[in-house]
């Protein structure tokens, strides 16, 4: 269906997980818990019981963020959709959010934050970003804005998502205008 100014509607942004990307993530973190896990076994010559609680806590943190990502090597499922009716975002919640709703993108390495006009509108549903939203406290919203996005996971950069949600994001009446304006000056 043509769009009301007579150009056709951008085709829909789908991102997904980077089996590349994830591969990377993995073997980083198996080789930290592998590290890890030698300190624990006092390879280092560490004492036994200070040795064994630091490797031991270490090897189960990386251990879990690499089997976290070896999970998602799996799932083929869309993680970011942005088309006419807004922005998916799977990590976040089954809820789409209106293009008009966001305030701000920030980048940052291998994230992008996203604002929103009212955040209470668009609550964290998932548990996991729910528990990492509350560690970082009050700091939470400036460090990962409303939602974030991880880039370093996807298949796709910043710089495409956020040209995904300008394309599809609908103009004003003022934006169209000032559009206008500005062609007819050239």
């Amino acid at each position: 269906m043509p769009e009301p100014d007579g150009q056709a509607a951008p085709e829909a942004f789908v991102a997904r997980y980077s089996l590349t990307k994830l591969i990377a993530w993995a073997a980083l973190s198996g080789g930290m818990a592998a590290l890890c896990l030698s300190f624990a076994t006092g390879s280092f010559g560490l004492p036994g019981l200070i040795g064994l609680a630091l490797g031991g806590s270490g090897a189960l943190f990386f251990g879990t963020i690499g089997a976290v990502h070896i999970v998602r090597l799996f799932d083929r499922r869309p993680q970011v959709i942005i088309d006419k009716r807004g922005v998916y975002v799977r990590s976040h919640g089954e809820k789409w959010i209106g293009l008009r709703s966001i305030k701000g993108l920030h980048r940052d390495a291998g994230r992008l934050s996203v604002t929103f006009h009212k955040p209470s509108k668009y609550p964290i549903e998932r548990w996991h970003r729910r528990l990492i939203y509350r560690i970082n406290g009050s700091a939470a919203r400036e460090f990962f804005g409303d939602m974030w996005i991880w880039t370093n996971q996807i298949d796709s950069s910043q710089t495409a998502l956020i040209d995904a949600i300008l394309a599809h994001r609908p103009q004003t009446d003022f934006e169209r205008e000032i559009a206008e304006i500005i062609a007819a000056n050239r």
